[in-house]
């Protein structure tokens, strides 16, 4: 039997990828990270959600390796960790939405 295009671990791993990306808040955060970086007050602001709310979906996409955080002094700072994501989240608008 022919091996499969990509490992098992790493089907997994996009896999969870797509499920963060799949949410739209975490989307929508993605898309204003796609801008350049922002602080979590800011991110906050901008998607109208509770700081434990948006910490939470931060983490996820963090976990997923999408996101980065920088912390200075006081402050957490996030950006998109590959700038090809960007053209992931541009290419499924495309095909999605006509």
């Amino acid at each position: 039997m022919p091996e499969p295009v990509l490992k098992e671990r790493e089907i997994y791993h996009v896999a969870g990828a797509i499920r963060a990306i799949a949410h739209p808040l975490r989307y929508k955060i993605l898309c204003l990270l796609g801008r350049g970086e922002m602080s979590l007050q800011s991110l906050i602001r901008s998607i109208n959600t509770s700081h434990s709310n948006a910490s939470q979906h931060l983490a996820l996409l963090q976990d997923s390796g999408l996101v980065l955080a920088r912390k200075a002094a006081s402050r957490v700072y996030y950006r998109i960790r590959d700038q090809r994501t960007l053209n992931l989240l541009a290419a499924s608008r495309q095909v999605l939405t006509g």
